[in-house]
């Protein structure tokens, strides 16, 4: 290959060739070796091209974390193709609106995502193909478009050419399509990997987080790849019980999760973790100090947590085994900078709050037709990240985002200070904070819990908490317990469904 080409999946996958009897890919049904990926991998991209397929055209997954998710996203991307992996728990109207945008040629879904996804497709005329045994009617077989064997030779991509687009949580309304280049996978691997965990191959790495999701495409895809390392796969949900005992089972090494997963685990009375996980580390949403407390007491392993992004690809800071700051997200990794602007753009002083700017090798391309928020996005070549943070000691404290904070009296309040506070509360599974109008037009702050508790000495045991450690224009006017609270398929907290009134009753 010259210099000026480099196609991710020929470096990160094939340089596995020389070992290809390693396990890539643990299931409950078999393991799969790197040579039967890489062999399933030109067999996927060969049979998209013979749909008809060209350079750079999208192809969505929406497949659960399986071998053809794996398989079909290196076969895609060897092919010069650009596969867009989705959230599972799509409705009809977001599968509309990421069909129509992304002008995606084709859709391989399988039995969990098919009934909001092949009307769509066929109503669009895209091809639909079946991951399954039993294909609904109108979608082609995998097997028969993607499953035979076929001698596949890389598309002459280079480092600057996109190689995956992965659409955003839409928290606040609309999903963005971020695109990465090949060059950002080909940066990634010497980040987290290297620095912080140490991957190699002789590491079994179990990710929470699912494929869909840019921190679980990183923890079970590429990154282990470029390591040699073996991965266990779950599409099933990933609830702390089940996870417990696939952990029990597979034994793995590195394991991968989000902080509203690690409380759960933390509160299974049998929970424990086996004695081959050497490395736990957290992302996707604040971890806070206390949290991490109770884990390493329960569990006797530190929690690892850092901060990344979409746009980032994966992290760019984390805490090192050797450098633990609990409630920070650690130091930037090696690779990396990161400023802190205020809204003037200007610096602040170590210790104070703004938002959070970050320049490294692998932040995106940009979004998909939108010129003007990717303009906005990039400024001199630094990312604004949309983080609320303060840096101390060169640690990163990651206060929520921007776009959640509100004004009252004048005064702006972080509202993940207040919900760290409720989350304190033994009873107390999660919380979200925000502003809802009294009828006075006067915003005031209305918390939701997610309890099984549910009586009145409850809610005042909440609300002396909240005086006894918050400013008094910080405690929140009314508590709600409710059943669920929204989130993305991602698990981040959909605060303007709550502002509507959207919490589910207890």
């Amino acid at each position: 290959m010259s210099d000026d080409r480099y196609n991710a999946t020929v470096d990160l996958l094939e340089r596995n060739r020389a070992d290809g009897a390693r396990t890539y890919l643990r299931t409950e049904a078999r393991g799969w070796s790197y040579d039967e990926v890489m062999t399933g991998a030109d067999a996927a991209g060969a049979g998209l091209l013979e749909r008809g397929l060209q350079f750079g055209d999208r192809v969505i997954l929406a497949v659960r974390d399986r071998p053809e998710f794996v398989t079909t996203f290196w076969g895609a991307m060897k092919a010069g193709l650009v596969p867009v992996p989705i959230a599972q728990g799509l409705s009809g109207a977001d599968f509309d609106f990421v069909l129509s945008d992304s002008e995606a040629r084709i859709v391989v879904c399988d039995a969990a995502a098919a009934a909001a996804i092949l009307p769509a497709a066929q109503a669009a005329g895209v091809d639909a193909v079946f991951v399954g045994d039993e294909p609904a009617d109108g979608a082609l077989r995998y097997t028969d478009v993607c499953g035979r064997a076929a001698t596949l030779e890389a598309a002459p991509t280079t480092g600057e050419d996109i190689a995956l687009w992965l659409y955003t949580s839409g928290t606040t309304g609309l999903p963005k399509a971020v695109m990465h280049r090949h060059a950002h996978l080909r940066a990634a691997p010497a980040g987290l990997a290297t620095q912080v965990i140490g991957l190699g191959p002789d590491d079994v790495v179990f990710s929470v987080s699912k494929m869909f999701f840019a921190y679980g495409l990183g923890n079970s895809l590429y990154l282990p790849a470029a390591f040699g390392a073996s991965v266990v796969l779950n599409e099933g949900p990933s609830i702390p019980r089940s996870v417990h005992g696939i952990a029990a089972e597979f034994r793995p090494t590195v394991l991968y999760g989000v902080p509203s997963f690690f409380a759960g685990l933390s509160r299974l009375d049998d929970a424990s973790l086996p004695d081959s996980i050497r490395m736990v580390l957290s992302a996707g949403e604040a971890l806070s100090g206390e949290l991490a407390d109770r884990f390493r007491e329960r569990f006797g392993r530190p929690l690892l947590d850092g901060l990344g992004s979409t746009e980032a690809m994966h992290h760019f800071s984390c805490n090192r085994p050797d450098d633990i700051v609990g409630g920070s997200a650690g130091r930037p990794l090696d690779g990396y900078h990161v400023q802190v602007l205020d809204r003037e753009g200007d610096p602040t002083p170590d210790g104070e709050s703004g938002e959070l700017w970050v320049k490294g090798p692998t932040t995106f391309a940009g979004y998909w037709r939108r010129p003007e928020l990717t303009a906005r996005a990039y400024k001199d070549g630094w990312m604004r990240t949309g983080d609320l943070v303060r840096i101390v000691d060169g640690r990163i404290f990651h206060e929520g985002r921007l776009d959640d904070l509100i004004k009252l009296g004048g005064i702006w309040v972080a509202p993940v200070q207040i919900e760290d506070v409720l989350k304190d509360h033994p009873d107390v599974v999660d919380a979200a904070v925000v502003s809802v109008d009294q009828e006075s037009g006067i915003p005031v702050l209305k918390a939701f819990v997610l309890s099984e508790r549910d009586d009145s000495p409850f809610v005042r045991e909440l609300q002396r908490l909240c005086k006894n450690r918050l400013a008094s224009f910080k405690v929140p006017r009314t508590i709600e317990v409710v059943a669920e609270l929204p989130r993305t398929p991602t698990g981040k907290l959909r605060r303007f469904v709550l502002r509507q009134g959207g919490g589910s009753p207890s």
